[in-house]
Order: structure tokens, then sequence, then C-alpha cells
């Protein structure tokens, strides 16, 4: 796996897509949400990090994001999912996830 380019990663700004990434890479931030941009921070044999600060200060962690995690972690409107560890690269993807009303209810 090659780590996505600067224009893949500017695909994410959407709040659509799916790169690779090592310990650094800066995930631009979605487009109308309030979350990211959120940084790589730290790629382990199993997990990975994230960290993010927003304009006004406060900070999001995503701390030991694993492939097998039974679902992606979600801030705000947007998921990130990490698919895949090899060596110091990851196969993830973010989505904005917008929350569905009930039909029964509010």
């Amino acid at each position: 796996m090659k780590p996505s380019t600067p224009d893949e990663l500017g695909a994410c700004a959407d709040g659509s897509c799916t790169v690779v990434v090592t310990k650094g890479t800066e995930i631009p931030r979605a487009a109308g949400l309030r979350a990211g941009p959120f940084t790589v921070s730290a790629v382990g044999a199993e997990d990975v990090d994230l960290s993010s600060v927003d304009a006004s200060g406060f900070t999001s962690n995503l701390l030991g994001q694993r492939p097998d995690q039974r679902g992606p972690s979600t801030v705000n409107e947007l998921s990130i999912a990490v698919l895949a560890i090899v060596g110091d690269r990851v196969h993830g993807q973010e989505r904005v996830c917008r929350p569905q009303r009930r039909r029964d209810g509010p």
C-alpha cells in the first residue's frame, strides 16, 4: 500500500474518502462538519491514534483505533474506520454519518 497523495487526501474534505496514511498524515476537515482535521499521531502494530484540534481549541482524540473494533468511531457526524494496518501504513475510511430519524418517534 502506498500512502495517499495530497490530492487523494483532499477528497476527504467532502466527508467521504478511503485513504492510506502514515504517522503525521493530516486528514483534512470535512466541509460543513465540526470535526477535524485529524492527524495520525501514532501507528502501532495493532492500533492507530488520531487527534484533532478545532478552531475553538477543542481537542478530540481517537485512541487505539483497530480494524476489528466492530465499527467506526464517530465525532459529530464524521465516522472514521481503520480498515487495515500494514507495517507503518493504515488503510482507513472517513465518511459522513448523519443520524436517521425514527419513523415512530422524534
